[in-house]
């Protein structure tokens, strides 16, 4: 019962994935639609929460070895939910970036979003700052940041899990286009 934040989690997780859906069928009838770009935003808010469930791991504690290997698995799917969520919705907007603008600006975008993404995992699970934040708590969530440029554990922190997130990324994109190749 005390992994039910998972759910909760998850259903973040949903949020980006549903908005990429929504920012793809809209361009496909009007690329340059204002409210598309309303729509990336929010959806740039809510990515980290799909990556987000990799950190919950957290929680795993080692009771009896029964229930350590519930956990586990439950941990690792609500996981890879989060993370196939999160790539396909990643996948969702660089399509449309490849669309819009050269590859090597689309890419420029798609490395920004992982590690920004890996930041806001940090803010979330370190700093233990919520998406909403944005709208309910902006001074103290900019302080935060700016402190955070600061510190170690915050660079090291992005950068290996934005790194994780992009060579995710970038096996299953390459993985997909060697499919559609066939």
């Amino acid at each position: 019962m005390y992994l039910l934040f998972l759910l909760w989690n998850l259903f973040l997780a949903i949020i980006p994935y549903a908005i990429a859906i929504q920012i793809k069928n809209d361009s496909i009838i009007n690329k340059k639609n204002r409210k598309n770009l309303l729509l990336l935003c929010i959806w740039f808010l809510f990515i980290p929460n799909t990556f987000y469930l990799i950190t919950d791991f957290v929680h795993l504690h080692h009771t009896s070895t029964r229930q350590f290997l519930f956990d586990s698995i439950l941990l690792s799917t609500f996981t890879i939910a989060g993370f196939h969520l999160g790539i396909s919705s990643l996948n969702h907007i660089h399509k449309i970036l490849i669309s819009n603008y050269s590859n090597k600006i689309s890419t420029s975008f798609l490395i920004i979003i992982c590690y920004s993404s890996a930041f806001g995992i940090y803010l979330g699970r370190i700093l233990r700052f919520n998406s909403w934040d944005v709208l309910s708590n902006p001074v103290q969530l900019l302080h935060s940041i700016l402190n955070c440029l600061l510190l170690y554990d915050a660079y090291v922190f992005t950068m290996e899990l934005g790194t994780l997130i992009l060579i995710l990324y970038i096996l299953i994109y390459y993985k997909n286009k060697k499919i559609l190749w066939k």
